[in-house]
């Protein structure tokens, strides 16, 4: 055999090789950027769960969703997760920071617009909230609501006759233990 048929016999077997090994790199490829991009997504779901509930009050079940989530979604980022830490310690009552918690809630989010990369959101635009007075007024009315439902509910047999004293303490024991189950 000459040089020129083992040139092409070579690059034969070249050809087929890169045929049968370029669809698995592209696919291997193609996996790692979904998985990165579900990450990054995740990420950018909570951030914007936290940003969206930041001054909510009462907090929403999403706000505690969200923070519950940040030692997974942002494993791998370590500022992330300490300023997650020294968060979640100022919300403890006998903290010596917890009146200092919005502090770190905004340096919280501050860490996490920079691991997502919006570098330019500043803390006081973080700090910044719109929640018009009639979301306020409509949670009072449902809280004062709930309120009156829940003391004629306690201390009524029935919408129309109420308990007396020893039976209203009777009721109340009873619902006090099934709470506690």
């Amino acid at each position: 055999m000459s040089t020129t048929e083992y040139i092409q016999i070579i690059i034969g077997i070249g050809q087929i090789i890169a045929v049968a090994i370029i669809p698995i790199i592209v696919w291997v490829l193609g996996i790692k950027y979904q998985d990165r991009k579900a990450k990054k997504d995740a990420q950018l779901r909570v951030f914007l769960t936290l940003m969206a509930d930041r001054k909510s009050a009462p907090i929403t079940k999403e706000w505690v969703d969200a923070l519950n989530t940040i030692d997974v979604v942002f494993q791998e980022n370590k500022k992330v997760r300490h300023a997650w830490r020294e968060y979640l310690d100022s919300l403890n009552e006998k903290s010596p920071h917890f009146d200092s918690s919005n502090s770190f809630r905004l340096d919280l989010l501050s860490e996490m617009a920079v691991s997502l990369g919006y570098k330019n959101l500043k803390q006081t635009e973080i700090d910044r909230f719109y929640s018009p007075k009639y979301f306020g007024s409509q949670m009072s009315r449902q809280e004062i609501l709930f309120q009156e439902n829940l003391r004629v509910l306690t201390r009524s047999k029935s919408c129309a006759e109420s308990f007396t004293d020893e039976e209203y303490e009777q009721h109340y024991k009873e619902l006090m233990e099934q709470q506690g189950e």
